[in-house]
């Protein structure tokens, strides 16, 4: 039986996993500053709308639950923080950080998953679904796919809908 949302530990991670997504958006944004082939800024600007989709796509759990997350403003320094960590990465060591540190996340969300009420699962799923999108994406950056956007496109159009 899952604890639901009853469980404090489910509800701090809800939040928690809100906050990162859009910690993420801020730190996809941070990158572009990085990279400057006109291609590269713009795979990192759909990377960025995804986390925010992400980030709205559990955001009405958020209030279901009576969450408070910390204002967009609060968060944006944190994630511009972890781009200036990567900043020494060229394309490929960030495809392949990626593709290695990503599948972890995907193991966490599913977590979050597990402990969530049935009805939060729609929501996360598209929370989970995010990750594994970025790393499917990467993975093709990699093999040197040219249509490696194709998956983000669709995940884009997906949820949005």
């Amino acid at each position: 039986m899952k604890l639901g949302t009853g469980n404090s530990e489910y509800l701090d991670t809800l939040l928690q996993y809100f906050e990162e997504e859009i910690m993420g958006e801020a730190y996809f944004y941070g990158l572009i500053e990085h990279f400057d082939k006109p291609h590269e800024r713009e795979k990192l600007t759909l990377l960025a709308k995804v986390e925010r989709c992400a980030a709205e796509a559990v955001r009405p759990l958020l209030e279901k639950h009576g969450l408070v997350p910390r204002t967009d403003a609060e968060l944006k320094p944190l994630g511009e923080v972890s781009a200036e960590r990567h900043r020494h990465f060229d394309w490929e060591e960030l495809m392949t950080d990626m593709s290695v540190r990503y599948p972890g996340y995907v193991d966490q969300f599913e977590a979050l998953e597990r402990m969530a009420p049935d009805e939060d699962l729609q929501a996360l799923k598209i929370l989970t679904d995010h990750e594994v999108m970025a790393i499917e994406f990467a993975n093709k950056e990699r093999a040197g796919d040219p249509d490696s956007v194709a998956s983000i496109r669709r995940y884009l159009a997906l949820a949005e809908s």
